[in-house]
């Protein structure tokens, strides 16, 4: 009489631990403070569950998806007034840099993205693990189409070079790659290649360029001001002692 029994809980967790046999918890269970006919309703209560978002998860790799979940649900404690949320919250929207990638990459324009092959080679076996992750087949075309690796700008300027691509295809590229709308002109017309120094100095000789082009073409070199001032001069000057004056 001289000692306190553990209560209920306190044998249901010793017993876990001790991996003591589930007979011998319920009776002890019974010498805490429950009766014997609840003992089995009482470890039911005590036991860990999982979350509500592991049995989504686990669910939806069942050959019958979600048809289970309110009886899964309910077992944890879920109001069936709340299955509908859980059944919608169970299939995924992607994170936003992803949503992002996938509309920089024509994925929510499906003619542009089929136009570009980006549906190519979709292999079933995506369809059906995405699923299992409670992505709809949708959402899985849209990681697909987007995954695809992209030319380097530098590549996309050389194909309009070649006239392989137009001008608004390599915009496509470039806002595909994520460039801000202000640069990409900007880029475009730095990727044409300049003049070279002794192209200017004959074309200037030819009366192709007059000064101010040829200042011009000195600061597309990369010359600050005063510098390509100083290289026209010099071409102006070079071609006069030469005799090669030009009106």
């Amino acid at each position: 009489l001289g000692y306190i029994l553990p209560n209920s809980m306190l044998f249901v967790q010793g017993g876990l631990v001790q991996e003591v046999e589930n007979d011998t918890i319920l009776e002890n269970i019974s010498k805490g403070d429950i009766h014997p006919d609840y003992a089995q309703t009482y470890l039911d209560a005590v036991l860990t569950k999982p979350a509500s978002i592991d049995i989504m998860a686990y669910e939806l790799r069942q050959e019958n998806k979600l048809a289970n979940l309110p009886k899964e649900l309910k077992k944890i404690g879920i109001h069936p007034d709340y299955t509908k949320l859980y059944e919608t919250l169970a299939y995924q929207i992607p994170p936003v840099a992803d949503i992002i990638t996938m509309a920089v990459r024509e994925a929510f324009t499906p003619a542009i993205a089929e136009k570009f092959g980006q549906y190519q080679d979709f292999p079933a076996d995506l369809e059906k693990y995405a699923a299992q992750k409670g992505l709809s087949e949708e959402w899985a075309k849209r990681y697909w189409a987007a995954h695809w690796a992209l030319p380097s700008p530098q590549q996309g300027f050389e194909m309009l070079h070649r006239g392989v691509i137009n001008s608004p295809e390599l915009d496509m590229l470039l806002r595909a790659s994520d460039v801000m709308p202000f640069w990409r002109d900007r880029l475009t017309a730095i990727a044409y290649r300049t003049l070279t120094r002794v192209d200017v100095r004959r074309m200037y000789k030819e009366g192709v360029l007059d000064e101010r082009e040829v200042y011009e073409a000195y600061q597309d070199h990369g010359y600050s001001d005063e510098n390509a001032a100083r290289m026209a001069e010099f071409t102006v000057k070079q071609t006069l002692t030469k005799g090669e004056f030009r009106p």
